[in-house]
């Protein structure tokens, strides 16, 4: 049995106009002076998050299923997807996975880098994972960013890299914590396909990466310096599932209903560059990120 636990599509739009649809995530645009916004979409069991650093950037959950973000120049940092309530191990979970398509149109893409795939966080230990199936990244050769190659394994069709960073200076209820971060990122891009995310958790743990309790698994946009040259990107669909466990029960997937707790949070790219500190907030779930 197959649960689908999200289902959208999105268009990253730059510098277009687009038809305006009534929203299903009013609290996607970070207000004016603010750079970052989360809360849940209606109607469905997974949440939003955007982060942005420049102006004219936010997203839209459209009732006809589109989901647009709009920037005209600056980073942006876009993820939604279930979270869960009750953060449990991987093979607690039934066996997750994602299928998706997405097209680009108009100009060529003026950033440095540009990603497309799914991340995700665990406590215990705390991490943050990534899986990369679309990128462009402008400067190759510089690999430094992405920390240490740890090695690599092939599945879905082709072979991903396996990489390990740290992330500094995280400010958690028991201070200031550094965290590793952990990326599997596919050698040839592709704009449509299958990926079976658990094989990534098992295969890191064979590398010695602990993959703890799982908080969320998302679908993930991100672009570094962006500029008009990117005029329209749309997913048409990226469906994340969990299938049922050797048990034969199907894990459910609910909204996270936690409170936000009141504090900084440091708030880091891919790349583990430093973007700002989020102020989080009880209510509305926004957080603003206040520039460095």
């Amino acid at each position: 049995m197959k649960k689908n636990i999200v289902g959208l599509g999105i268009a990253l739009t730059m510098g277009l106009a687009t038809t305006i649809y009534a929203e299903r995530c009013p609290n996607a645009w970070p207000a004016e002076g603010e750079n970052y916004a989360s809360g849940t979409i209606d109607s469905t069991n997974y949440s939003y998050e955007v982060w942005r650093d420049g102006y004219n950037a936010y997203l839209k959950c459209n009732d006809d299923g589109s989901y647009l973000v709009y920037s005209k120049a600056a980073d942006a940092i876009v993820r939604f997807g279930p979270k869960f309530d009750e953060p449990k191990t991987f093979d607690q979970h039934g066996n997750f996975a994602a299928d998706y398509k997405f097209r680009t149109k108009g100009g060529g893409f003026g950033t440095p880098y540009f990603l497309v795939g799914i991340q995700g966080n665990t406590t215990e230990p705390k991490t943050e994972f990534y899986i990369i199936d679309y990128w462009i990244i402008r400067d190759t050769a510089d690999t430094s960013t992405f920390g240490t190659r740890l090695g690599e394994f092939t599945v879905d069709g082709d072979t991903y890299d396996i990489w390990q960073n740290t992330a500094n200076n995280y400010l958690s209820a028991q201070g200031d914590i550094s965290y590793k971060r952990y990326f599997s990122i596919r050698r040839t891009v592709r704009d449509s396909g299958h990926i079976d995310i658990t094989a990534h958790f098992k295969k890191w743990e064979e590398l010695g990466l602990k993959v703890g309790k799982i908080t969320d698994v998302m679908a993930l946009v991100e672009g570094y310096k962006g500029q008009s040259s990117i005029n329209y990107f749309q997913i048409d669909y990226f469906n994340i599932t969990e299938t049922a466990d050797s048990t034969g029960t199907t894990a459910i997937s609910r909204r996270a209903s936690l409170p936000l707790l009141k504090g900084d949070a440091r708030v880091f790219d891919m790349q583990g560059r430093y973007l700002g500190t989020g102020e989080q907030k009880i209510s509305p779930a926004v957080r603003t990120v206040k520039k460095r």
